[in-house]
């Protein structure tokens, strides 16, 4: 039985359903009681309610459970400390392969998410335990709202580029899933670290570009200042969350954000979907 963290969230659910469908049990570990309804539809064989901060929570969910897949809520300040203590406790049990969903380029530690989770990366490697770090790159699903502004003969409202230099790279947050479901059911992966990415770099001008044809007119963008960006967010611009995210594109917009497509591809037996395979999919919905 595969234990999953922050199962509620989007990641969790996408994975639940992946995971169901290739046969496997898994344990949802959600925060809130409210969730459960979610994370049963979503494929979830039981449920487990607690918080992640407390190890005696740790050891009850851990209790019978092979695999424990650690996915932590974005840009939180204690992801570090929640996952030594889970990696702890994985190996106080003994037998537990620990999956970690990371980032694409996890050593970028002058973003702080990135550096928090650059350090669960080196405990869980440090631990001797079984593990699998996975390291995924932006989700094409964080352009969703986008794609919406568009259909309703909008811009392409967005917050990943200020030159005409960045190039980024995705993934599809299903194949993704399909991917982990994957490596979870083979156990072949194991003491590995796995980038998965689509294929392709694209610039604003290459999205500018796919939008404009796929929409039969001129599609232009707009970049989000900060401000509306942070009350969008419902988060303060003094908070740890929102200081993060903003270091998180500053850093896109200077350096790019690019990786290869060459695991994700073999993992999956197939071309993982692109940026434009997504975008024909969410407007035509």
């Amino acid at each position: 039985m595969v234990l999953i963290t922050g199962a509620g969230g989007q990641v969790g659910t996408t994975l639940l359903q992946a995971l169901s469908a290739e046969g496997i049990r898994t344990r949802a570990w959600i925060h809130r009681a409210e969730q459960k309804e979610t994370v049963i539809t979503a494929g979830a064989s039981e449920v487990f309610v607690g918080d992640l901060t407390l190890t005696e929570n740790a050891v009850q969910a851990m209790s019978g459970v092979d695999t424990v897949y650690f996915i932590c809520n974005a840009a939180n300040p204690q992801e570090d400390t929640i996952g030594s203590n889970l990696i702890e406790t994985a190996k106080k049990l003994g037998d537990i392969t620990f999956i970690y969903h990371s980032v694409l380029h996890s050593l970028l530690s002058d973003m702080p998410h990135h550096d928090r989770k650059r350090k669960v990366e080196k405990t869980l490697v440090d631990s001797g335990i079984p593990y699998v770090i996975l390291q995924p790159a932006v989700f094409m699903q964080m352009l969703a709202p986008s794609i919406q502004s568009i259909k309703k003969g909008g811009v392409f409202v967005q917050k990943f580029y200020t030159s005409s230099q960045t190039k980024m790279s995705f993934v599809d947050i299903k194949d993704y899933a399909e991917a982990a479901a994957k490596i979870v059911a083979s156990g072949a992966f194991t003491y590995g670290t796995y980038e998965l990415c689509s294929n392709g770099t694209y610039s604003l001008t290459d999205m500018e570009n796919i939008l404009s044809e796929l929409m039969e007119r001129k599609v232009t963008s707009a970049y989000i200042p900060d401000e509306d960006f942070l009350a969008t967010s419902h988060l303060p611009a003094d908070s740890y969350a929102g200081r993060t995210l903003l270091t998180m594109f500053r850093h896109y917009n200077e350096n790019s954000f690019c990786g290869s497509s060459y695991t994700l591809t073999k993992i999956l037996g197939r071309n993982p979907v692109t940026i434009r395979d997504y975008f024909v999919k969410v407007l035509s919905e």
